[in-house]
This record gives C-alpha cells, sequence and structure tokens, in this order.
C-alpha cells in the first residue's frame, strides 16, 4: 500500500510498449491495468504518452461529451498537458544556460530549445516546483489516484518527438515525485525518447499477439529487455500449452507471461471512450460472469507488478 508519503521509497516506472506495429492492444492493456492498480491501492498513478497517435488514452479513458470539455479546457488553459510542462521547463532553464538548435520540417523552421540537465543541487527545488506542475497540467481520472497527461495539440510530430526526447527525464523525475507510479504509452516507431523510456524504466509490460514469428522476433532482438519485461500475450482464449511452450522454449519465466482473453465489451467501451465505467462495473464480478476471464487477467497483471515493488521494496529495506 501507498501514501503520500511515498518519497524515499522506490517508485515505479512501467513502459507498455512492444516489438510488433500496428494496433495490438498496448494503450487499451495500459488503460485497464492502470485502473486495475488504481482500485487495489491507495497510489497515484501519472499516465502519459511519448508520442501521437489515432486512438489515445484520452478517447479510451473520457467519453467524447466529456472529451469536449477537456479539449476545450486544454485548448483555452495553458496550464494542461505535456506541452505545458515542456514549456514551463524550458522558461525555467532559460533562467540558468541555454543552448538551441532549428528544427527544418517542409517550408517552416521552429525553434527548438535543449536544455541541460539539472545540478544535483537543484533537484529539490525541482521536485517541488514540478510536483504542483503535473497535478495542474493532468487530468484526473479517478479522484486522487489516476491522473492523466495528454500530450497536448500545438506542437506537430517532428518537433514534439525533438522536445520530449530532450525533456524526457525531467518529465519522468517531476512524475515520480507526484506519483509513486508512471505509466508510459511507448512508441516502436523509432521515437527519439522510446530507447531512454525502455532503459530507465523498471518494468516493460510488452503486448505480443500469439503469432510465431512475432513472439520470435521479440525473444532475438530484444534480449536486453527480458530481465525487466511482463509479457501481455492477446489472446481469443486462454492456450495453457503455448505459455508453457513460450516459458520452455525461450527460458522465460511462466509467471510473467499472463494472456489476456478478447473481450467483446471492453473493446466496445474502448471505442466508446467507457473504459473506467466497464471496469468499475465489472471489476469485482462473479466467476460465472462473461466477462470474468477478462478481469481476472487483468487483476493478475496488476497483482504481478505490485509483488514486483513489494520485493523491490524489501530489498531497499
Amino acid at each position: 500500500m501507498c501514501t503520500e508519503a511515498h518519497r524515499g521509497e522506490p517508485n515505479m516506472k512501467i513502459a507498455f510498449w512492444s516489438s510488433a506495429r500496428g494496433s495490438i492492444g498496448v494503450t487499451s492493456n495500459l488503460a485497464c491495468v492502470s485502473i486495475a492498480m488504481a482500485f487495489e491501492s491507495s497510489c497515484k498513478t501519472m499516465l502519459l504518452e511519448n508520442h501521437y497517435q489515432k486512438n489515445p488514452l484520452e478517447n479510451m479513458l473520457i467519453h467524447r461529451q466529456d472529451q469536449k470539455l477537456v479539449k476545450n479546457t486544454i485548448g483555452t488553459n495553458r496550464y494542461r498537458g505535456l506541452e505545458h510542462i515542456i514549456n514551463q521547463m524550458w522558461k525555467e532553464q532559460e533562467k540558468r544556460r541555454y543552448y538551441y538548435s532549428e528544427v527544418q520540417n517542409g517550408k517552416m523552421q521552429e525553434e527548438m530549445w535543449t536544455l541541460h540537465d539539472l545540478h544535483p543541487k537543484e533537484k529539490k527545488l525541482f521536485y517541488k516546483k514540478n510536483e504542483k506542475l503535473m497535478k495542474e497540467a493532468s487530468v484526473e481520472i479517478l479522484i486522487n489516484s489516476l491522473y492523466y497527461l495528454p500530450t497536448g495539440n500545438h506542437f506537430n510530430q517532428s518537433i514534439f518527438d525533438y522536445t520530449l526526447n530532450d525533456n524526457i527525464m525531467k518529465i519522468l523525475w517531476a512524475s515520480e515525485n507526484f506519483a509513486p507510479y508512471t505509466f508510459i504509452d511507448t512508441s516502436n516507431e523509432n521515437n527519439l525518447s522510446s530507447k531512454i523510456i525502455l532503459e530507465e524504466v523498471d518494468i516493460v509490460v510488452v503486448t505480443l499477439m500469439p503469432q510465431q514469428d512475432v513472439i520470435e522476433q521479440f525473444f532475438r532482438n530484444y534480449s536486453s529487455l527480458l530481465s525487466k519485461c511482463i509479457i501481455l500475450l492477446n489472446l481469443s482464449k486462454n492456450n495453457n500449452s503455448q505459455i508453457s511452450n513460450i516459458s520452455s522454449k525461450y527460458s522465460f519465466q511462466l509467471s510473467r507471461i499472463i494472456p489476456i482473453p478478447y473481450n467483446m465489451e471492453y473493446s466496445q467501451a474502448i471505442l466508446q471512450g467507457r473504459v473506467v465505467e466497464f471496469m468499475m462495473r465489472n471489476y469485482r464480478c462473479k466467476s460465472e460472469h462473461p466477462n470474468y476471464p477478462f478481469i481476472n487477467s487483468i487483476r493478475h497483471v496488476s497483482a504481478v507488478l505490485q509483488r514486483i515493488q513489494d520485493k523491490s521494496l524489501g530489498c531497499k529495506n
């Protein structure tokens, strides 16, 4: 269990990612697992994305009617979104030392400010200031527990990618100070910040489809991630023998391969922006309920993440 006094304890940064391209459920898995974590603990969780996408977390967590209010708020209130945080960090660092480079994008030339790392003596003050910044820039999904940091919409993709890469460490520091858990929807499209995120996080939750070539490609090309990853295997139905075969073939811990069965009602909730309502309605459903297999898998993921954190806390004490 977590409290507000989480400073000094190991915070957990978790990247949701896939080695496979396309829409395979990375964002939707993050959405439901983050809600489960909020239900199971008193910890705050911050959600963010390191890329623009057609169906972002906002579309899944916030109903369309409410999205209009959020978009209007973000559009009129400069204190919302990841872009606001980047701008505030730039202003703060401008008082110290800076340099800039120019980013060419078609016919339009933009200035991009690149920030230097903070001196260690400045970190305490930085954390204090940016705890407030993170809260005011985010959207509260669940009261006092789940927060979402929108990407914003004022940068083009190229400018956003470069500026986020230059500031991602500071953003992760600020998020750690604000919340014990930081969940990052991490792009696999060669975004500059993705490499840093995958290196810095404590856990990588990897979403894979059950195709052999996809699984083989992951284990062959991303062996450096294996020691800190959990695999979510999207399945039409549970196939324990396939999971056992993967564990045996690649010498990967069986308990860290978790099947996520397809659920029609959850898929509809994603399209409607009703993921929160779906999880609240079904989270305590009984074993005979049709949504139980899906919910049970998500609760399993949450339990595994919490066990990893408990083990980390035990090692630190």
